[in-house]
């Protein structure tokens, strides 16, 4: 994935006619001076959201060749978010989502009713302070760099981005990411091709979740894991994940499989109890640093899945200025993985 942007003219070019006429063109303001709004939320379908109390971003506007920039509100009270004194890193997500989703359907021209489908994703906190809750909603501004892939008829069929997200005006947090677009036969047609397992999904397990307190949770809502056992070695755990298809944000509407971020969800719940329980910390005093998720397969809403998490040690972290526990998780469905991801847990003091 390249961060830069392709230049608009050599430096060495001859003046020729067209680069005189272009002086007299009003230049195009940089990034940092395109002003948004967060009077309103944009229309749901651009973002694949149901409820209107589910989107949070407000504008957008392109600041130049392939980059755009993206406004968005956080509220102070969320059922995801709880009652945190910071900003929780699943609504973060969401914010990244829904910028990729936006960008693509108001700018990129993807017609909407396409699928997204998100192959890898990577966000790290550059800075936590500015992730702690004020006394009104933050503005968020999203700085977008994409390279599209389109086939013959120029149709987009994926995109990669890097981006970086400011909370009223301070660097938070970037990222990184790629994900393909289908169309909705496409999507349809691949999805009815997938195998059916014997057994219906009705007679799943109805697993127990385990202690809002234990996952470093507040809300009993919010936990989608079991209570995390060592899986043989010390630094080993694992756990099964819960899912629940009424919990509003998780599955703001039907879905036909789990959706990648209650896996990156599950995951920080498995890695903040696993990192607790083998360091003796409080888990509500740690935070995600940073996570980087490979989705390989679909997770089936009908299949059990079995979350693995390895432990690390701890480590310096300069930008942040505190120490950090690497914790590789996979997510396993009859033996294979679907999701791969590496998360980095963080002790800050929030409160």
């Amino acid at each position: 994935m390249s961060m830069s942007l392709s230049a608009t003219a050599s430096a060495t070019a001859p003046v020729t006619a067209s680069a005189t006429a272009s002086e007299t063109a009003p230049a195009r303001p940089r990034a940092a001076e395109v002003e948004l709004s967060y009077d309103a939320t944009v229309p749901r379908t651009l973002v694949h959201r149901a409820s209107i109390a589910e989107v949070f971003v407000t504008d957008s506007a392109e600041t130049g060749e392939d980059t755009f920039a993206v406004a968005a509100q956080l509220p102070r009270g969320h059922l995801i978010g709880e009652d945190s004194p910071s900003y929780d890193f699943t609504l973060l997500v969401e914010v990244v989502r829904q910028a990729g989703v936006l960008i693509a359907h108001r700018h990129l021209g993807v017609e909407l009713g396409s699928a997204f489908i998100f192959r890898d994703l990577r966000l790290r906190v550059t800075a936590f302070e500015p992730l702690r809750i004020g006394r009104r909603p933050a503005d968020l501004r999203v700085e977008v760099t994409v390279r599209t892939r389109r086939n013959r008829a120029g149709r987009v069929q994926g995109f990669t981005f890097t981006g970086d997200v400011a909370v009223d005006g301070r660097p938070a947090m970037r990222g990184e990411g790629g994900l393909l677009i289908l169309s909705r036969t496409a999507y349809q047609a691949m999805r009815s091709r997938r195998q059916l397992p014997d057994h219906p999904g009705f007679l799943l397990p109805r697993f127990t979740a385990a202690e809002p307190c234990a996952v470093g949770r507040r809300d009993a809502r919010n936990v989608f894991v079991t209570e995390p056992v060592a899986d043989g070695e010390q630094s080993r755990f694992s756990c099964q994940l819960v899912v629940d298809t009424s919990h509003p944000h998780v599955f703001d509407h039907p879905l036909d499989h789990v959706p990648g971020h209650l896996q990156m969800e599950a995951a920080r719940q498995l890695a903040v109890a696993s990192v607790a329980r083998l360091h003796g910390l409080d888990p509500c005093s740690l935070s995600i640093a940073s996570i980087e998720t490979d989705f390989t397969d679909y997770a089936e809403l009908d299949r059990i899945t079995s979350l693995r998490a390895t432990v690390g040690g701890f480590r310096s972290d300069e930008e942040l200025g505190t120490f950090t526990i690497p914790v590789e998780v996979e997510a396993v469905q009859e033996s294979t993985v679907t999701t791969a991801m590496r998360i980095e847990v963080a002790q800050w003091a929030q409160d």
